[in-house]
């Protein structure tokens, strides 16, 4: 992904007692890809600087708002703010380290951090996420391509085809919405108010698509017409072949049955029993398609778009 917008979100907060401020330490760029931070608050004089070295730190030029927006010009490099308030001594945020990113192969691994209103929340548990990938080895659409071979927002890989560690299920979302959602059957991660019922005529467009804002520009939810290649492609060419579930999950894919969040309150159920992935096309103003994957047959499912589901991701 050459000459793009990375935008990061670092949600800096003062510690008065050490004088501190903390933030994201680490992302990987490509050279002259156009980096813009920002912060959630401030307060006092700002000013953005840079190091080529980590020890010296010059001014940038221009950058004294929350938001800091320039081309990264040379790698690695340091990036902080400083906070000047009345006669204070400046506050620095925590340095942000920026180096170059290698260009992806397929099986290798993927990784993000957080990225404000796609992750559950800014806390430790989800700061971080690292996917196992895999080449598509079906016939059709999608199998030429890069899937992930893990649900999205999982911390790990499933170990059966019924497995209910809700680490591997990862992370649940409604149609054609970035905010990622986390049950543990009791509690909902984040607590906002459920939408039901989701009424609009779009596909999922990609400033909502969480593999885009997760994983780069590259990388998007799959279409229906390749979630179907993938489901009729025989068990010998990675494919579902007979449809359940077992064959499933020794399919390329490694589908298993992390089950789903309630239409109706975004409560968990269906865990260990069925796996549930949105496609990137809508089916009506109310409806998606969806592919159902269970022991008694794995099939399209056209369902409502309040439902939370999975989601894999496909690299282009």
């Amino acid at each position: 992904m050459k000459n793009s917008t990375i935008i990061i979100i670092v949600s800096l907060f003062v510690t008065l007692a050490s004088h501190s401020l903390l933030g994201q330490k680490h992302i990987q760029v490509f050279p002259d890809d156009t980096l813009k931070i920002s912060i959630d608050q401030s307060r006092g004089l700002l000013q953005w600087e840079i190091s080529y070295d980590s020890i010296n730190w010059s001014p940038i030029v221009g950058q004294q708002t929350a938001m800091l927006e320039t081309v990264v010009d040379s790698l690695p490099a340091w990036f902080r703010l400083e906070i000047i308030e009345g006669e204070c001594l400046p506050w620095y945020s925590e340095v942000l380290t920026v180096t170059e990113a290698e260009p992806f192969i397929c099986g290798n691994n993927i990784s993000h951090g957080y990225v404000s209103g796609v992750t559950p929340d800014n806390t430790a548990q989800f700061a971080s996420r690292s996917y196992s990938t895999v080449q598509g080895t079906w016939p059709g659409q999608g199998g030429d391509k890069c899937w992930l071979k893990m649900n999205l927002g999982a911390t790990k890989e499933a170990s059966t085809a019924t497995d209910t560690d809700l680490d591997a299920a990862g992370w649940f979302f409604q149609f054609n919405r970035k905010q990622a959602f986390v049950n543990d059957g009791v509690n909902r991660i984040p607590n906002t108010p459920w939408i039901n019922p989701i009424n609009e005529n779009f596909d999922w467009v990609s400033v909502n698509d969480p593999c885009t804002q997760l994983l780069g520009g590259d990388w998007r939810l799959p279409t229906q017409v390749e979630w179907n290649a993938f489901l009729t492609a025989s068990t010998a060419q990675g494919g579902v072949g007979s449809g359940y579930l077992s064959d499933a999950y020794a399919s390329t894919l490694k589908i298993h049955a992390g089950g789903n969040l309630s239409g109706g309150d975004g409560s968990l159920q269906n865990v260990g029993n069925y796996g549930y992935f949105w496609s990137a096309i809508q089916n009506s103003n109310n409806t998606a398609g969806s592919f159902r994957f269970s022991s008694s047959g794995s099939f399209p499912v056209n369902a409502t778009k309040n439902f939370g589901f999975a989601v894999r991701c496909i690299n282009d």
